[in-house]
């Protein structure tokens, strides 16, 4: 059995908060899945894994970043759209 891909939560640091299925012909999109879990300020904590919705495949997600820095990127880049991806 081949080993797992295993993604990081940077990864996920653009505008949708998504990222392309890595599975071999699969054009489906992963996600972070929150855990219901939020700090003081109401910033969400996210699953150490995510799925594919059309392939069906589960990715473990390593911590890279804290949740809290991944939401205020993903956050930062939504409210500056235009802005490039080393800035801010």
């Amino acid at each position: 059995m081949p080993m797992a891909v295993r993604l990081t939560k940077s990864a996920f640091a653009n505008i949708d908060g998504r990222v392309a299925c890595p599975t071999d012909d699969c054009w489906g999109h992963l996600m972070l899945f929150p855990t219901g879990a939020h700090d003081i300020e109401g910033v969400p904590e996210y699953q150490p894994f995510t799925g594919c919705p059309l392939c069906g495949t589960t990715f473990p997600i390593d911590a890279d970043m804290t949740d809290r820095d991944l939401y205020l990127r993903i956050s930062w880049l939504r409210a500056n759209p235009h802005a490039g991806e080393d800035d801010g």
